[in-house]
């Protein structure tokens, strides 16, 4: 029985994700230091750097491994949630360590975001698979064959 997970589709997916995160926090930071509050104290930026992260980070990687999904199943005809959940564990697994260096009041933050991570992945599969199916029952009904 060969498996029928896309491994490396679904790892390349959880690194495209993380680096979307890092892009979303980098471009946050610049706006903010650039356009926002120029001529603040380092001190200053650092702080608010700290607070994006902290807020910015979990939406942006909830958001980025359900994109990231569509891009991993694009090719599937099945095992499409248990392709999408993957690549939010390998998100975990790749942000893992992060944990372990936060401060204590920030790891409650670190595991809603690795949560988030899981279920934008589930919540990404099931989509992907509700349109792998319209578009084949649109498919088939189109040359006047019943709807599957």
């Amino acid at each position: 029985m060969t498996s029928r997970i896309r491994w490396g589709r679904a790892i390349a997916a959880a690194l495209l994700s993380e680096l979307a995160v890092i892009a979303v926090l980098l471009a946050v930071t610049l706006t903010y230091s650039l356009l926002i509050a120029p001529g603040r104290s380092s001190a200053e930026y650092q702080r608010f750097g700290e607070a994006a992260g902290y807020y910015v980070a979990p939406a942006a990687s909830g958001f980025a491994i359900f994109l990231s999904v569509f891009w991993m199943a694009r090719k599937l005809t099945a095992d499409f949630v248990v392709n999408g959940t993957l690549v939010g564990v390998i998100a975990v697994v790749l942000t893992a360590g992060f944990l372990f260096g936060a401060k204590p009041e920030d790891r409650p933050m670190y595991l809603a975001s690795f949560a988030i991570r899981i279920v934008a992945g589930y919540l990404g599969g099931l989509t992907t698979q509700a349109a792998f199916h319209r578009r084949r029952a649109f498919a088939v009904s189109a040359v006047g064959e019943p709807g599957i």
